[in-house]
Order: structure tokens, then C-alpha cells, then sequence
């Protein structure tokens, strides 16, 4: 199981944390008995070298603002809301520099 991952969205298929055809969109799960001991943090830490080493400059995602823990490690890394779709956020982060 590869709990997170990025890929290319194309508009004409694009996912709820679609923003453009050169961002990637980003999944991660981190299963309820261990979440809050960093584990998001270090996925996304890994999300982030592996992006930039793959040439991206940002990363988006979709996430349900009820999801408060993720929302909260989501904007301690950066990321920002820049739409909505139903009842999710789409938010974005330029990856940090290493």
C-alpha cells in the first residue's frame, strides 16, 4: 500500500484538488490508531523532496475542512485554500526550498 502519492491531473479529468495541468495533485492516508506522532509530517516532508527533485514547483490537495487535524498540518506546511468543491478545500503550497 503506497499511503501518498502526486500525479498530474488534465482539466478534462481533474480531481477535486485540481488547480492546473502542471500542478500536482497529492494523496495521503494516515490510518486514526496513529495519527499524531508525525507521520503526515514526514510523508509530506518525502512528498515534498521527491516533487522537487521531480522539477514541480507546488503541490495541491483536496481535504474536508471537518478533517481539522489535517487541515491544521496542511497550513503548518503552507499550504493555503485557493478554492472549494462541495464540501472539500482545494489548497496549494509552493514546495519549500531545500
Amino acid at each position: 500500500m503506497v499511503p501518498a502519492w502526486y500525479r498530474l491531473f488534465a482539466e478534462n479529468q481533474k480531481g477535486y484538488g485540481y488547480v492546473d495541468d502542471k500542478t500536482p495533485e497529492l494523496g495521503i492516508a494516515v490510518i486514526n490508531k496513529v495519527r499524531g506522532k508525525g507521520i503526515g509530517n514526514l510523508l509530506m516532508e518525502k512528498l515534498f523532496e521527491t516533487a522537487s527533485r521531480d522539477g514541480y514547483t507546488s503541490l495541491s490537495l483536496s481535504v474536508d475542512p471537518k478533517n481539522t487535524q489535517a487541515v491544521q498540518l496542511y497550513k503548518k506546511l503552507g499550504f493555503e485554500q485557493c478554492d472549494s468543491s462541495g464540501t472539500s478545500w482545494t489548497m496549494i503550497c509552493n514546495i519549500p526550498s531545500s
